[in-house]
C-alpha cells in the first residue's frame, strides 16, 4: 500500500469553540472546549482513543451567554468547574509528550485559518503570553481541498460550514454535534484521511507572519462602519488588529518552523518588535473598540 503525501508522522486535528454574544463581533473571544484527535500518518489511523478534549473556563465573561450556551451545548456548570487556558494549555503540552508527538514531525490541522490565526492567536494575547511556536503554522485543510477542485466546483458546495461543504462533496456522513470541538475535530480528521486517500499532498500551507504591505495602507472606515454586526467586516478589522497575520505558505520545509517568513525571527521577538498597529482604525473610533482592548493591543 503506497504511503500517504505528506511529510509528517503525526496530524494533530485541532478545534477550538470560543464564548460570544450573538449580537456584537466586537468581543473578546475566549476559548471555552480545546480538542485535538491525532492522526497517525504511517498506519493511516485516526487515534480517537487519544484524543485531548478539555472545558476551559473563561475569565473576561466567565459567564455564557444563552446564544453561546445554545450554539455549543456547553454547560455552564462544566466551565465553572474547568481549569483557565493557559492551565488547560499546560496539560495539551504534557498530553503531546506522553504520546511521543515530536515537534516538527507533527502538524495542527484545522478547517480554516480561523482556529490558529484568529483565535490562538488573541487567546494568548488575552493571558498577555508568547504565543508558542508549534501554533504558529498549520495544515489549513479547507485550502487544501479548494485547491483540488476544479474550476466553478467551489461555488457549487452544499453546506452552511466548511466541514459540512467538504463532507458532503467527499460523500462522508457527518458524526457528532457541530460546534462541538470534540465531535468537529473527527469530522476533520475523516475528510483529512479521504484527501490524503485520493493522493493529495498534505503539508503546512500558513504561518503566521507580522508583516504585511496591505496592512500599511490607509483604511476606508465608511466601507467597514457595520463591522460590529457583520462578520465579513469584522473579518477585515481582524486582520488589522491582530499583531500576526497569515502567510500562504508553498513548499515548507521544516527550517521553517516556529520562524516568522517576513522577519525571520522566533516568537520571542516575532510580533513584539515588529507590530504594525492599525492608527487609523483607531483614530476613527467613537468609541473603545472591546477586541483590541481586551487583549491589551492599544
Amino acid at each position: 500500500m503506497p504511503s500517504y503525501n505528506c511529510p509528517f508522522d503525526h496530524l494533530l486535528i485541532l478545534d477550538f469553540e470560543t464564548t460570544s454574544d450573538g449580537e456584537t463581533h466586537d468581543y473578546p473571544f475566549e476559548v471555552i472546549q480545546f480538542s485535538v484527535v491525532p492522526y497517525d500518518v504511517k498506519a493511516k489511523t485516526i487515534l480517537e482513543g487519544h484524543a485531548f478534549n478539555k472545558f476551559v473556563r473563561p475569565i473576561v465573561n466567565p459567564i455564557l451567554s444563552k446564544h453561546c450556551a445554545e450554539l455549543t451545548g456547553i454547560k455552564q456548570e462544566s466551565l465553572n468547574a474547568a481549569d483557565t487556558f493557559l492551565v488547560v494549555y499546560k496539560q495539551f503540552s504534557e498530553w503531546i509528550q506522553k504520546n511521543g508527538f515530536q515537534e516538527r514531525k507533527f502538524a495542527i490541522v484545522s478547517d480554516s485559518s480561523q482556529d490558529m490565526w484568529r483565535i490562538a492567536q488573541y487567546q494568548f494575547c488575552l493571558v498577555r503570553e508568547t504565543m508558542p511556536s508549534m501554533f504558529r503554522q498549520w495544515i489549513n485543510i479547507k485550502k487544501i481541498f479548494d485547491d483540488g477542485l476544479e474550476d466553478g466546483q467551489k461555488n457549487k458546495l452544499v453546506g452552511k460550514s466548511n466541514i459540512e461543504k467538504m463532507s458532503n462533496y467527499l460523500g462522508i456522513e457527518l458524526s457528532g454535534k457541530a460546534h462541538d470541538a470534540l465531535s468537529d475535530c473527527l469530522n476533520i480528521a475523516a475528510i483529512t484521511q479521504k484527501i490524503l486517500e485520493i493522493g493529495c499532498p498534505v503539508t503546512i500551507n500558513e504561518m503566521l507572519c507580522c508583516s504585511a504591505i496591505w496592512r500599511n495602507k490607509p483604511i476606508n472606515m465608511t466601507v467597514h462602519a457595520n463591522w460590529r454586526t457583520d462578520f465579513q467586516a469584522a473579518y477585515n478589522i481582524y486582520h488589522l488588529v491582530l499583531p500576526l497575520t497569515i502567510k500562504t505558505v508553498r513548499n515548507y520545509t521544516s527550517s521553517m518552523y516556529g520562524i516568522c517568513p517576513y522577519c525571520k525571527n522566533p516568537p520571542t521577538v516575532c510580533g513584539v518588535v515588529h507590530k504594525q498597529p492599525p492608527r487609523a482604525f483607531y483614530a476613527s473610533l467613537t468609541e473603545p473598540c472591546v477586541f483590541a482592548e481586551s487583549a491589551g493591543y492599544y
